[in-house]
């Protein structure tokens, strides 16, 4: 009841109309720790509860008569609201002071705006809420956090794009993001229904906020995060309630999505998870109905536009999925940290025979030799610290690293990268003519800006050299990558992508 006490007292009253509780079929059952005498209160006293706490009747209660999960809760949540604007809570969220009038003041200015609040973490044991600190860091990224996703569905937070910060005329002006969390935001409610509601054949949560933020954007919308308005939000460390069955449900509504919304891009949806491929997800014929009746536009035009900066793994690259050496070990991306800027992360190997979340062992090769997970670059560096110039008697590894595109993608910098690629493969091929021994020994290291994170790729032998240090990439123990002198014919040496482009 915290939230709606929140919600209820640091609202304005000629702002709020009601306040909605959707009861999804709660059961005694459903009794866990901290939420015992919440859980309680649902089950036999939350009625009077309510209406000795608010005789004026804002706040209500919608109860269903059986469990149908996240996504249609909300959706009867929203049938029975009336109010012109609803905003989805989570249960487990606290409202701040003048948490409201920011949403509401952008979609009086922007009636097709969604708009979500900045959230701050709650701490799930001591309730502690910490207020996001709305500024710019020292190399000028907006430390406010939007929503993105990676290529599997699921949601991550990213900072803004600068194109997307640039575009504010002030502080207090919302920042476009291309996904939302799901659990907090704010529209019209004739919008929400003229977009189509939430898709009714998803089932029980997962992949509906992702489904939606496509839909705001590719159907006229803006989805957008106010640094003006603050919710806390407990991020639990798992569901407090059963779901019917073992399945899937995540991966089933996602691939909904990818159907109906990502056009031919959704081979990076089954690239990611490659598990669902050829599943059934149900029919999806009445939301391509919907997209046509909207007359939405194309998921080229959603990366093209407010998600420009979306890495797309099938486009023009030299080499992407799975990334494997003929010994069967595949690079894996360490899980040792959020996907969030300014992050280092492992880089791991794992046997192509073991089964692992593909989205994991997702790796692309650009034209540039960028070696990328997403925003981040596998790079070469002195295990002690940065890369230096006496990197030839120190011990280095390869890890994950924030790409410096701004820096590396530069038009002169393409154009330093073809013309040394192209000059390095004819050294190449003409010491294998010579002393076929020794061909990849021939590479001519550089200390040009970057190019620690710069890999040449000889698709034939499957050799991943580095641009300063001339090392090959050898997946020889199995258990990380590791720079080492190059050798010919090692197959811990020869790496290859399952698909190339």
């Amino acid at each position: 009841m915290r939230t709606v006490f929140s919600v209820v007292n640091r609202s304005p009253p000629f702002l709020l109309k009601e306040v909605i509780l959707v009861d999804d079929g709660s059961t005694q059952g459903m009794v866990c720790f901290v939420l015992f005498m919440v859980s309680e209160l649902l089950l036999g006293h939350l009625s009077d509860y309510v209406r000795e706490n608010w005789p004026d009747g804002i706040v209500r209660i919608v109860r269903l008569q059986k469990r149908t999960g996240l996504i249609r809760a909300r959706l009867e949540g929203a049938k029975a609201a009336t109010a012109d604007v609803v905003v989805f809570l989570d249960a487990h969220c606290e409202a701040t002071y003048r948490w409201l009038e920011p949403l509401l003041y952008r979609i009086h200015q922007k009636p097709d705006a969604v708009v979500v609040p900045a959230i701050a973490n709650i701490d799930r044991f001591t309730l502690k809420v910490f207020r996001t600190d709305v500024r710019y860091t020292e190399d000028g990224w907006l430390s406010l956090r939007v929503g993105s996703f990676a290529w599997d569905g699921m949601f991550i937070f990213e900072h803004p794009p600068r194109s997307a910060v640039t575009k504010r005329r002030s502080n207090t002006d919302t920042i476009e993001s291309i996904n939302m969390p799901g659990g907090l935001f704010a529209m019209r409610r004739d919008y929400f229904f003229k977009l189509g509601g939430y898709d009714e054949g998803m089932e029980v949560w997962g992949g509906e906020n992702l489904e939606l933020s496509l839909r705001i954007w590719q159907c006229g919308g803006s989805l957008e995060f106010s640094p003006c308005s603050t919710v806390g939000h407990v991020y639990r460390a798992n569901h407090p309630y059963k779901f019917p069955g073992s399945k899937d449900y995540n991966g089933y509504n996602t691939a909904r999505v990818a159907d109906v919304w990502m056009d031919m891009y959704m081979d990076n949806f089954y690239l990611a998870r490659g598990d669902l491929k050829g599943t059934d997800h149900g029919d999806v014929s009445t939301r391509r109905q919907i997209r046509s009746d909207l007359r939405c536009k194309s998921f080229q035009w959603f990366l093209d536009n407010p998600a420009a900066h979306k890495f797309v793994y099938s486009r023009n690259r030299l080499g992407y999925g799975s990334c494997c050496t003929t010994e069967g070990h595949c690079l894996l991306r360490g899980n040792d940290g959020s996907e969030y800027r300014k992050q280092t992360m492992s880089l791991l190997l794992t046997p192509s025979r073991v089964t692992v979340h593909s989205w994991a062992t997702l790796f692309a090769l650009t034209d540039t030799g960028l070696l990328r997970k997403d925003w981040n670059c596998v790079r070469l560096r002195r295990a002690g610290g940065p890369l230096n110039s006496v990197w030839v008697f120190t011990p280095h590894i390869v890890d994950l690293e924030i790409c410096p595109l701004e820096e590396l993608e530069e038009p002169k910098q393409r154009e330093w990268w073809r013309a040394w690629v192209a000059d390095q493969m004819k050294r190449i091929e003409q010491r294998q003519i010579s002393h076929p021994e020794q061909g990849f020994q021939a590479v001519q290291t550089t200390n040009q800006r970057g190019a620690h994170f710069r890999w040449l790729y000889d698709k034939i032998h499957g050799k991943l050299i580095n641009a300063q240090t001339g090392y090959c990439l050898d997946g020889i123990d199995g258990q990380r990558p590791t720079p080492k002198p190059c050798v010919d014919d090692a197959p811990s040496q020869s790496w290859h992508f399952s698909h190339h482009g």
